[in-house]
């Protein structure tokens, strides 16, 4: 019989769609273990979102005064400070499957096919690089091998009263009113999968305004509200900018106001689904960065791919589809938002 877990740490230290998608694993594991202090491990860029979990008892950064092996010593020892007994590395790199062993945790829970997989003494059998479940599913069946119930996976992410307030004086100053719908679209990715033409989501923009009366909101981080600022010049409808204005949490406020989220393969997309908003998820045919991976969790009819043969590998501009993402056309979006905004008012 194994031992309970007293001093749990799961480890995700990429970008936000990835922490957000290891959310139901942590909530897995506070309901499997109550009593249990339950850290995570987080790139400190994301803190923010991390310290809205609660589930979890403490954050620890992995930021730029963590990285290299040279600041490697210290990183330990930091990790070793909190006396962790089990370690669940959601997603390992070699200097991260070295830093808890040398750490002394004693249960060390990773994927089995690394090269430095011997670090880990609870390995998984799971090829993640094919894609065959969702990253959900990878992450809880770490928490299932620690003996967590992970039925009913769910995302707890608190929204605290003062982002709250901030999109309540945001809608103030753009005249939202909550009786027509209101549409986020965030058009970016920060590369982490093909993007459909920001041109494209400012015409379907335009045609939620003018056809379905939408109150639509473009969201983005400060370097794609400079990369956006040539399609507003050039918009000639009422489209209101809040890029570059929130933080991650009060990005979460505004998600959690809004009818619904459309936007590329991306973190903002996985925000709005883990409060709970309705969305509309655009994906290229390209095996990695799949929607059977890596989409909207449980939103599969929110999804749309352009209809092409599935890619192992992106060949860039030697393929004779490239970009494929321009061959989804704006009305197929603009059908399916026009569904999902009868179907919310329906619920109003």
């Amino acid at each position: 019989m194994r031992k309970t877990p007293q001093r749990i740490l799961v480890i995700r230290t990429d970008r936000m769609g990835d922490l957000l998608l290891t959310l139901p694993a942590a909530a897995a594991l506070r309901r499997s273990f109550p009593d249990a202090f339950l850290a995570m491990m987080v790139h400190s860029s994301m803190r923010e979102l991390a310290e809205h979990c609660p589930d979890l008892n403490a954050v620890i950064t992995d930021g730029p005064e963590d990285s290299g092996f040279r600041h490697l010593t210290a990183f330990i020892r930091k990790i070793r400070s909190q006396r962790f007994d089990v370690a669940l590395i959601m997603h390992p790199t070699f200097r991260l499957a070295a830093a808890v062993l040398l750490a002394g945790i004693r249960c060390r829970i990773g994927t089995a096919y690394r090269f430095y997989s011997f670090l880990f003494n609870r390995p998984i059998r799971e090829h993640r690089k094919y894609g065959a479940r969702h990253e959900v599913e990878f992450n809880l069946s770490l928490a299932a091998d620690l003996g967590a119930d992970t039925g009913h996976p769910e995302f707890h992410l608190l929204i605290p009263v003062q982002a709250r307030d901030r999109i309540t004086r945001f809608f103030a100053e753009n005249e939202i009113r909550f009786e027509r719908p209101v549409v986020v679209i965030h058009p970016g990715s920060r590369g982490s999968a093909l993007d459909w033409p920001p041109e494209r989501f400012f015409r379907l923009a335009k045609r939620l305004v003018l056809e379905c009366k939408a109150q639509v909101v473009i969201s983005g981080n400060a370097f794609e509200k400079e990369r956006l600022k040539p399609v507003f010049k050039e918009t000639t409808v009422p489209i209101i900018d809040g890029s570059g204005v929130f933080s991650l949490i009060e990005l979460a406020a505004l998600m959690k106001s809004a009818d619904l989220c459309i936007a590329n393969s991306t973190g903002p997309l996985h925000l709005a689904v883990a409060v709970g908003t309705d969305v509309i998820g655009l994906y290229p045919p390209l095996r990695p960065a799949s929607a059977r991976r890596w989409g909207p969790y449980g939103r599969e009819g929110s999804v749309i791919v352009p209809d092409l043969p599935e890619c192992r590998k992106c060949m860039g501009r030697s393929c004779p589809h490239w970009n494929c993402m321009r061959f989804i056309e704006v009305d197929r979006v603009f059908q399916a938002a026009c569904q999902k905004l009868a179907a919310c008012a329906k619920e109003k």
